[in-house]
């Protein structure tokens, strides 16, 4: 029992501090720690520790990421929106799913598009809901897979507080494309 009390705590807990970091980013906008810093280096350096998993679920896991590239902005947030997008694509991609993590530059813009085969087809009218607090597209996996659905509407307010646009789409109705422009 101690156990399972351990474990609900350290999950209340999570979610306790994701509402928090929530709440400041969108009603009190918190100054960022603005540096510049090695974007590739660090999209790669977020993208590591995700590849063993996948491997471990039947899951492919490519990284195409443009070298080189620099980004004025939170570099903590930054690497919490990446946790945030391969976390995510893990989570929803069935067993023999390919993920695909994108980083590169186009014209003014850099973009980073995190791309996943889906458990179950992506319905057109819920795309806009993936950013909602809360929202889970599947409510029947809310145990399997864990999390609250707090993750992308995190993602959101770390974009939007670095001048950003995030959007998801899905060509097929069977893969999801996170993409994620910001100015450079």
């Amino acid at each position: 029992w101690l156990t399972d009390i351990h474990r609900q705590t350290e999950r209340l807990t999570g979610l306790t501090n994701d509402l928090i970091y929530l709440s400041r980013m969108e009603e009190e906008q918190p100054p960022l720690q603005v540096i510049e810093f090695p974007l590739s280096d660090v999209a790669e350096e977020m993208a590591l520790p995700f590849l063993a998993p996948a491997k471990s679920q039947e899951k492919e896991l490519t990284l195409h990421i443009q070298p080189m590239l620099s980004f004025t902005g939170d570099e903590k947030a930054i690497r919490q929106l990446i946790s945030i997008l391969l976390d995510n694509a893990l989570k929803y991609s069935p067993a023999g799913g390919h993920l695909e993590l994108r980083l590169e530059k186009q014209g003014r813009n850099i973009l980073l598009t995190m791309t996943n085969t889906t458990i179950q087809p992506v319905e057109e009218d819920k795309l806009s809901h993936l950013f909602d607090r809360f929202y889970r597209s599947d409510q029947s996996r809310n145990s399997q897979t864990g999390g609250y659905g707090l993750g992308l509407s995190i993602a959101r307010s770390i974009v939007l507080a670095h001048k950003g646009k995030i959007r998801a789409e899905s060509r097929d109705g069977m893969t999801l494309s996170v993409t994620v422009s910001f100015p450079d």
